[in-house]
């Protein structure tokens, strides 16, 4: 029922899914379909849980593609490659779930959960070149690296390569480019001399300030 949901969604968009054209496309009877999601929402979440399963193999992929590279900027070069790829390969399925999670709260809660996995790959594939991170707070920065990276996962998926800025670039491209912008600020040196940037704990003056 979920390949037949997923065939119905490729070929008519979410309108497509309903449970009555699940049930003939799957050869199956609508009580089964109850038996098994309860309503379509129900199906819509498995459905989301299927989708994030395979983002997360994409992930994977794109990890693989950094892990041994011989530098930072090579490594996230070949990260964001791979998952601007991704993006672009299941760009439907990005679309309609993340329109639908906004008034979704199960979905949303799917989508959350599951956020942290895909941020904790992007610092694996990242933290290994852990040196050449020169921000006083390796961590912080490469957490703020991933939302910045993501923001341009989730545009790439929500616009075609115009859309966005009314100028078509191309997956290579932009994922030279964005890679760029990642490791240059990963390894600028900090301008600002804010004690709470920095990973050592700060000295304790006397009382009195002596």
């Amino acid at each position: 029922m979920l390949d037949a949901a997923e065939a119905l969604f490729a070929a008519g968009g979410a309108e497509a899914v309903t449970v009555e054209a699940v049930v003939a496309a799957a050869g199956t009877s609508v009580g089964s379909f109850y038996a098994r999601f309860t309503d379509r929402a129900g199906l819509l979440a498995a459905m989301h849980g299927r989708f994030l399963e395979r983002m997360q193999a994409e992930t994977g992929t794109a990890v693989a593609a950094a892990i041994g590279q011989p530098s930072l900027a090579l490594a996230l070069k070949a990260f964001v490659q791979q998952a601007l790829s991704a993006a672009r390969r299941h760009r439907e399925s990005i679309l309609f779930f993340v329109a639908t999670s906004a008034t979704d709260t199960p979905l949303r809660q799917q989508g959350l959960a599951a956020n942290p996995g895909f941020a904790g790959a992007f610092a694996a594939a990242v933290m290994q070149f852990r040196q050449e991170i020169t921000h006083p707070r390796p961590e912080l920065a490469v957490d703020v690296a991933f939302r910045i990276f993501f923001a341009v996962f989730v545009q790439r998926a929500l616009f075609t390569p115009k859309e966005a800025t009314g100028r078509a670039v191309s997956d290579a491209v932009l994922a030279e480019e964005i890679s760029r912008c990642l490791a240059s600020y990963l390894v600028a040196p900090s301008t600002v001399d804010d004690p709470s940037l920095s990973d050592q704990p700060r000295p304790r003056g006397r009382p009195g300030g002596k």
